[in-house]
C-alpha cells in the first residue's frame, strides 16, 4: 500500500508540465513554478478530495495550502 505521500506526489504530477519526467519531487518544491495554476488547483482540489476521501473546509483554501506538496499533503492529512 502506498503512502499518503507517494499517493499525494502520483496526483500531483500531472499537474507539473514543467517538472521533467524523471526528477523528483521535494515536500517543499515550489508548485506553482512547477506548472500548477489556479484553474489547475482547482482540478487538483477535486482530485484530493476524491482520492483521499476528505471535504476540504473553504477557509483551508487558499494560495499557501497549494504553495508546496508538503501544504498540499497538510490539507488532506
Amino acid at each position: 500500500m502506498l503512502s499518503s505521500e507517494d499517493r499525494l506526489i502520483a496526483l500531483l504530477r500531472p499537474f507539473l508540465r514543467l517538472l521533467p519526467a524523471e526528477a523528483g519531487l521535494p515536500m517543499d518544491a515550489e508548485l506553482g513554478k512547477l506548472g500548477l495554476d489556479s484553474l489547475q488547483s482547482i482540478e487538483l482540489l477535486m482530485a484530493l478530495e476524491q482520492e483521499f476521501g476528505v471535504t476540504i473546509p473553504d477557509e483551508k483554501i487558499t494560495v499557501d495550502a497549494f504553495a508546496t506538496p508538503a501544504n498540499v499533503l497538510a490539507l488532506v492529512s
